[in-house]
């Protein structure tokens, strides 16, 4: 860029070469006194700035783009409609689990524009940029917060996906991609190319998180809402001291010597600065801790399962407002009784505090067996979109309080379904009963589904329960049932009647077909209550045929069908004879 050689452009150039002021005659100029401390380490800046691909400025040049900068982190309609668009979008690609959907809403937020205002500023402790980027920033949050909120409201699906679990609360990685988010963000807008890739970066690392704190806001899930609010300041600011520290090292800041240290500047740059410093300092303390509770767990792990067990993974989560928890793979050749309590043990002394370790065992003889098992939780890890997303299997197995038969888990629903053996005496409301006093804490979430020991048949009682015949169940215990069995199909005995209309409307809402077969013990009933009409009515149930014919019985069926076919036309025959 060249200098201007008349007096008016040289007056102009004079005031940017004093920094952002109004510009002032030439002669009145003079170059500021810079020690040997100051000169070296100018020199020591530029060399670094050329060492890692950043152009050295002059004055002017640096003035021109701190300007470009600053307006377009401007307030405009069009921030405020982008804002919103996109906070939609990634609301709605978060509530249906989508990674495509959620990376697809950052191509058009409009939030490196501001932030990158919002760094400069910080780069050249201007207190007047730093207000004014702070509170297009802010707008741009409060709308993307609002807009999730309007978006979970209105959205039928309210469930909390893993994509909203994985963002409400911060981890080393998630704070890793913001502090290189800001670093190529500030290196894009220096060397003004590649904006709008390293936007979308910036905004995979902000917008989502805000998208949640409106998703829990929305479902008054304080957690949700506080964690994901802590992530997107802790985000923030590394994004933003990011772009300082690139803005300073390219000498595109302010100089130190203009800056103005007047109350008003000096306060919004104190309040600003808490305001990111403070969420980023309980991040840094948070990820310390959990480096400290890994390290003592794996060590309380291996000890507690043996020299020969491999630990595959181990996730430490320390929550606001609770106690820290460990969820841990271990893979050994054989099983180790109570090791989660032990392991417990050894953790609290290492530590002085309770600590929950929820320990998954999966035996595994040989090398080879190990490394099948490794790499099947790891894709069962990915496909649940969650890394710490260990079902409570010992937890349930406790809560019970029965054998079990089999106990597997649904991780994309959170599930954990339980087969218990027949217990003695044990009916189905005493296994509903186990099951409802079996949910978890609203810590684990995860959900218990107790399949209950299967029955031939179910004796639905279709009027009061309290005169129906012994081993009746209401109409809900039998949905329940069926629903826990998997049945699409069932087989109720005797005719249709008015009285079994409510039953097979809730067997229609589950999904579960139903055909009627008239039964002999059904007509003699019938043939009775005709008789004696002066005796009390029993009470209506249904009798639902659990399973199906088997293939022997539809074969003998259709063999005797075929005989009696065949006798019939013999009879027939012999009679037109």
């Amino acid at each position: 860029m060249q200098k201007p050689t008349t007096t008016a452009a040289t007056e102009a150039e004079a005031g940017r070469l004093l920094g952002d002021q109004p510009p002032v005659a030439e002669e009145e100029w003079k170059p500021p006194q810079v020690s040997k401390l100051g000169a070296w380490l100018r020199f020591l800046r530029i060399k670094f700035a050329r060492l890692v691909l950043l152009p050295n400025f002059t004055f002017d040049q640096a003035y021109d783009l701190r300007e470009a900068v600053r307006k377009d982190g401007r307030l405009t309609r069009g921030y405020i409609l982008m804002c919103a668009l996109s906070a939609g979008i990634a609301a709605l690609g978060l509530l249906q689990s989508s990674t495509a959907v959620v990376i697809g809403a950052m191509l058009i937020s409009p939030l490196m524009s501001p932030i990158a205002a919002l760094g400069f500023g910080f780069a050249s402790i201007d207190g007047h940029r730093i207000k004014d980027a702070a509170r297009v920033v802010a707008i741009g949050a409060g709308i993307g917060i609002m807009t999730g909120v309007l978006i979970t409201w209105l959205s039928p699906i309210r469930n909390a996906t893993p994509e909203i679990l994985a963002r409400t609360q911060p981890t080393l990685l998630d704070l890793a991609v913001a502090l290189f988010s800001g670093i190529a963000g500030g290196y894009a807008t220096v060397i003004g190319k590649g904006g709008t890739a390293i936007g979308v970066a910036i905004a995979t690392a902000l917008m989502p998180p805000l998208a949640v704190l409106g998703y829990g806001i929305g479902v008054l899930q304080i957690r949700f809402a506080l964690g994901a609010l802590l992530l997107f300041l802790t985000n923030l600011a590394a994004i933003t001291f990011a772009f300082a520290l690139v803005a300073r090292l390219a000498g595109v800041a302010r100089p130190l010597f203009k800056v103005e240290w007047t109350p008003r500047y000096i306060a919004a740059f104190a309040l600003v600065f808490l305001l990111l410093a403070t969420p980023l300092s309980m991040t840094l303390l948070k990820l310390s801790r959990e480096a400290a509770i890994r390290t003592a767990a794996t060590s309380a792990i291996r000890q507690a399962c043996g020299k020969d067990a491999t630990i595959a993974q181990i996730d430490v989560s320390t929550p606001l407002f609770e106690e820290p928890s460990v969820d841990a793979l271990v893979i050994a050749p054989g099983y180790t009784t109570n090791a989660a309590s032990d392991a417990e043990a050894r953790l609290k002394s290492a530590l002085g505090r309770e600590v929950r370790i929820n320990l998954q065992q999966v035996m595994a003889a040989d090398w080879q067996s190990r490394t099948r098992a490794m790499v099947d939780a790891a894709m069962e890890r990915t496909a649940a979109g969650i890394a710490a997303d260990v079902p409570p299997i010992d937890r349930v197995r406790q809560s019970i309080g029965l054998p079990t038969r089999s106990l597997w888990s649904d991780r994309a629903q959170r599930l954990v379904y339980v087969e218990p053996v027949p217990a003695p005496g044990w009916t189905l409301a005493d296994y509903r009963a186990i099951e409802t006093a079996s949910r978890m804490d609203d810590d684990v979430k995860w959900t218990v589904r107790i399949v209950p020991p299967p029955q031939a048949q179910l004796t639905v009682a279709l009027g009061d329960p309290a005169l129906a015949p012994e081993g009746a169940v209401t109409p809900q215990l039998a949905v329940w049932a069926l629903r826990r069995w998997g049945m699409s199909r069932v087989t109720i005995e005797g005719r249709r009647t008015e009285a079994q209309a409510g039953l097979l409307g809730a067997l229609a809402n589950i999904g579960v077909e139903a055909s009627f077969l008239a039964s002999t013990s059904q007509a003699e009933d019938d043939s009775t209550s005709d008789e004696d009409g002066d005796e009390e009515t029993p009470p209506p149930v249904a009798r639902l045929r659990i399973y199906p014919p088997s293939p022997s019985q539809e074969a003998a069926a259709a063999a005797a069908r075929r005989e009696a076919e065949a006798a019939a036309a013999q009879a027939s025959e012999a009679a037109e004879r």
